[in-house]
């Protein structure tokens, strides 16, 4: 079975994760006009998107945060890799949100889970759902700082 592992941009470059093999994929997520580090593996398929660490209601322009079209692309993404026996190598900058709510929906479609520490980020996490037609809590909530230090805490 394929796996999913979210991690830190600052770990592309070092390896700094699961081997991926041949038949492998990287979604990388960057701020707008950020940096993409250049991996260190050769991945089969690599696909950049750039759109901030932003809630619906934060204040951030509508146009600087995931669009229903990101979210088609990286649905569409994770179904041919999940078809293709492909695994997932996906970062953003820290590694927990945006990445983390990438890792989480593929988990859900059947990805195995690598166990890394994700504090996922509801709006990319909700669109990717609306894409690939999943149901979703509506009412669900965004970790309290306490919870996000908690989950850090646990990590280490």
């Amino acid at each position: 079975m394929p796996w999913i592992e979210n991690i830190a941009a600052a770990d592309v470059p070092l390896r700094y994760h699961y081997e991926p093999g041949p038949n492998s994929m990287l979604i990388q997520i960057m701020d707008p006009a950020g940096w993409f580090p250049t991996p260190a593996h050769d991945f089969k398929e690599v696909h950049r998107f750039e759109f901030l660490d932003a809630d619906d209601d934060d204040g951030f322009p509508e146009e600087a945060k995931i669009s229903d079209s990101q979210a088609q692309e990286i649905a569409q993404l994770l179904q041919h890799a999940l078809v293709n026996r492909m695994n997932v190598i996906v970062h953003c900058y820290a590694g927990l949100c945006r990445s983390g709510a990438v890792a989480e929906v593929g988990v859900t479609l059947g990805f195995q889970d690598t166990g890394r520490t994700r504090i996922p980020n509801l709006r990319v996490k909700h669109k990717l759902m609306q894409a690939l037609n999943l149901a979703y809590d509506v009412s669900e909530r965004p970790y309290t700082i306490q919870e996000q230090i908690n989950l850090l805490g646990d990590s280490r």
